[in-house]
């Protein structure tokens, strides 16, 4: 045989060798999830990676508060989807542009100065949780959406949202945590009520749920001596926020929504309960809350009073 004979064997055997490699390695990886989800299902147990991250999500949630919303299963089952499948998995954490951002805005001298809950937030917190997701073969994808308010009373003037949305951006340092006006960005406009949920309230809302909201909301209003809507005024206020939460709901499990809906968890700076009527036309959404952040870190008090001086 000649040398170019031989030649044009070898390769052809190279060729052959590197192909049965490719199958090899494919076939290896399919029995090798195949594997991991037999041994869940007829063991009824999780992946390693999957017990480490919620083993740390759930003791973050149980030291937050002592009657904290507890972690839903649903959340073990999307981790173990996710690895399975190598997929990324979305976090939502909504950030309320509150009315007491104008009081702070003018008690740090017309301007906003972070907090150190702001700090500890965005620099510790947010960063360690990501840790433990891509420690354990997860990659995140952290959404904090600015939101808001539903409401004319409660929503603050756009210049002062997009100063304070400037500097939350300024404290941040990682590429996988992206900041988003939702109204401008998103919803490309002010977000709206559900109107067959307005229009038919009580068809979707336990009247019962609603009272228990209202009396919250009465308790809050009185505190400020000019408000002057008379209880009829606010009850239809309330009916309509809590339409446009349900809205909220529908639409972030939606196809229009930036979301996979499979893939998305919320990761609230309000306590859980912010997030009852979210779940009026989807009746699993309160499953992706997970509450493990400390709450309403734009909030002013005596330390940080201290603290800016």
């Amino acid at each position: 045989m000649s040398y170019k004979s031989k030649k044009i064997k070898k390769n052809r055997f190279n060729q052959l060798k590197y192909k049965l490699g490719l199958v090899k390695t494919a076939l290896l990886q399919k029995i090798k999830v195949l594997l991991q989800q037999l041994w869940r299902e007829e063991g009824d147990m999780r992946l390693p990676q999957t017990i480490k991250i919620m083993e740390f999500i759930r003791s973050k949630n149980k030291m937050l508060r002592s009657n904290n919303q507890k972690v839903n299963e649903w959340v073990d089952n999307l981790v173990d989807f996710c690895i399975l499948n190598g997929k990324p998995i979305d976090i939502l954490t909504q950030w309320c542009l509150s009315k007491d951002l104008e009081v702070r805005y003018r008690t740090q001298g017309n301007r906003f100065i972070p907090l150190k809950t702001e700090l500890d937030l965005i620099q510790k917190q947010i960063p360690r949780i990501i840790q433990i997701f891509d420690d354990n073969g997860v990659s995140i994808n952290w959404w904090v959406t600015f939101n808001n308010s539903f409401l004319d009373r409660g929503r603050i003037a756009e210049d002062m949202a997009e100063k304070y949305i400037e500097m939350i951006k300024s404290l941040s340092q990682m590429n996988n945590i992206v900041f988003i006006d939702w109204e401008k960005e998103v919803l490309g406009k002010r977000a709206k009520p559900n109107e067959d949920v307005l229009n038919d309230f009580f068809s979707f809302v336990s009247e019962r749920a609603f009272e228990i909201d209202f009396k919250n909301l009465l308790e809050r209003v009185r505190k400020y001596p000019d408000f002057n809507k008379t209880e009829d005024e606010l009850r239809k206020e309330a009916q309509f926020k809590i339409a446009c939460e349900a809205e909220e709901g529908r639409f972030l499990v939606s196809e229009d929504s930036p979301f996979t809906s499979e893939q998305f968890i919320l990761i609230p700076l309000e306590f859980p309960e912010r997030y009852v009527f979210f779940s009026t036309l989807v009746s699993d959404f309160k499953k992706r809350v997970v509450s493990i952040l400390k709450p309403y870190p734009w909030r002013l008090d005596v330390d940080d009073l201290k603290y800016e001086v």
